[in-house]
């Protein structure tokens, strides 16, 4: 006769998580991480170079059909002591706005730019110069009116010494 074999019952094996190393290990990466990190200061997160002005000074290399010359106009900004805009002015062929008040007034001629234009925003060049010293947040505000305006492109140039 075939012997039966009987199973024994195993006995649940008590599985230990050593829990204070990780917690040691997890405390020493934070420690790291937050000893090492050096954030930047708010002016220093967005990175825009201003071309030299000897850069905006050099002649173009490829001549531009006059079918494709765009109406050229330039957003003047003039940096105050604290780096807030203390002067806007807009210059073009249509028309000489100086001492515009404020943005709404800025984004007001801009409307009108792109209306008054025969082939509307896209025939028209927006060029923004800017002094070096004004804060970069005013000078995005510009650009976004310009795209609200409906104006794809802007260029940007230092403001020309005076």
């Amino acid at each position: 006769m075939a012997r039966k074999r009987t199973r024994k019952e195993e006995s649940p094996v008590d599985v230990t998580l050593p829990i204070t190393p990780m917690l040691d290990m997890s405390f020493q990466l934070l420690s790291f991480f937050i000893i090492t990190f050096h954030p930047m200061p708010t002016e220093g997160q967005l990175a825009v170079n201003l071309p030299k002005v000897d850069a905006a000074n050099k002649p173009q290399e490829d001549p531009i059909t006059p079918e494709d010359k765009k109406d050229e106009y330039t957003i003047t900004l003039i940096a105050a002591s604290s780096g807030d805009v203390a002067n806007i002015s807009m210059k073009g062929p249509t028309a000489d706005m100086g001492n515009i008040r404020n943005f709404a007034d800025l984004y007001d001629q801009l409307k009108k730019v792109a209306k008054s234009s025969a082939r509307g925003p896209e025939g028209v060049s927006i060029t923004v110069e800017a002094s070096n010293d004004l804060i970069y947040a005013r000078l995005i505000e510009v650009m976004d009116m310009c795209k609200k305006a409906g104006f794809e492109t802007v260029n940007l140039m230092p403001a020309k010494s005076r």
